[in-house]
């Protein structure tokens, strides 16, 4: 199998992404924050919450002086994470088209911004010279013999999902592409339990492999809608429907609909 066939970046493309990476990793580093949820929580409001769709893993947007990310959390925790540090790439490296268009579309204007997002997140949760560096320690197996157990011990260990894992070891040639549809498989849908089984018997919990479904949202934000919207900054259907959309509504912090607003 070619490996332009598991979308996987050139290496001249990978390279000038993996510099990025690194800076934002050591710009945070200096700040003490390592894991990517604290890293956009100090980076925008950052918002996790389930949502009844797989179509949309997340997105950033800009308003009134603030970037909001939103992760939803009804993906596997792996693939939340995931999202969140290719979110990271677009409010740091997109900061001007959000500023501008509030949102990044998934058109063709957009496509290479994107690309270059998926590429940081995968430098960013799996610099390369750490993945080599644990590999040899945990797993230390020629790229011919990597076995499903080997891409647990390691997806738990960076914190991502096993797919991603395993597409980055053999995007750094640490395993062997023609092992890819062996080890891919026990990852779909159908073998989850023997997914969920393989990992607990290594010794880990399956939180990275099942949906958190966590909801969280920063005082802040439900703040800063409150007080846009008392500074006549935004009318009462949009602090409605920006409460609504973090499961709140604008009665429980004591405000009616004002009659004089034109719906």
């Amino acid at each position: 199998m070619p490996k332009n066939n598991l979308n996987l970046p050139e290496e001249s493309f990978r390279l000038q992404i993996k510099d990025l990476a690194e800076d934002v990793r050591i710009k945070f580093a200096r700040k003490g924050l390592s894991d990517i949820f604290d890293i956009l929580s100090e980076a925008a409001f950052l918002i996790r919450k389930p949502l009844d769709t797989d179509e949309l893993s997340g997105f950033s947007t800009y308003f009134d002086g603030q970037f909001i990310v939103y992760l939803n959390s009804n993906f596997t925790l792996g693939h939340e994470r995931y999202t969140g540090a290719h979110e990271l790439y677009h409010i740091i490296y997109n900061a001007d088209i959000l500023r501008k268009e509030k949102i990044l579309l998934d058109d063709q204007k957009h496509k290479e911004e994107d690309a270059k997002a998926d590429v940081f997140a995968s430098e960013f949760l799996m610099p390369e010279d750490y993945v080599k560096e644990v590999f040899y320690k945990i797993v230390n197996a020629d790229k011919d013999s990597v076995l499903p157990r080997h891409i647990i011990r390691m997806h738990n260990y960076f914190k991502v999902s096993y797919k991603a894992m395993l597409k980055r070891l053999i995007q750094l040639n640490l395993c062997s592409i023609d092992k890819y549809e062996e080890l891919v498989d026990i990852c779909s849908l159908e073998n989850m339990e023997q997914l969920q089984s393989l990992t607990r018997r290594e010794g880990y919990s399956i939180d990275l492999i099942t949906p958190s479904k966590e909801t969280y949202v920063p005082k802040e934000y439900i703040e800063f809608i409150k007080t846009n919207y008392e500074r006549g900054n935004i009318s009462y259907k949009n602090m409605k429907t920006s409460l609504e959309f973090i499961g709140l509504a604008p009665e429980q912090f004591g405000y009616e609909y004002p009659q004089e607003e034109d719906y």
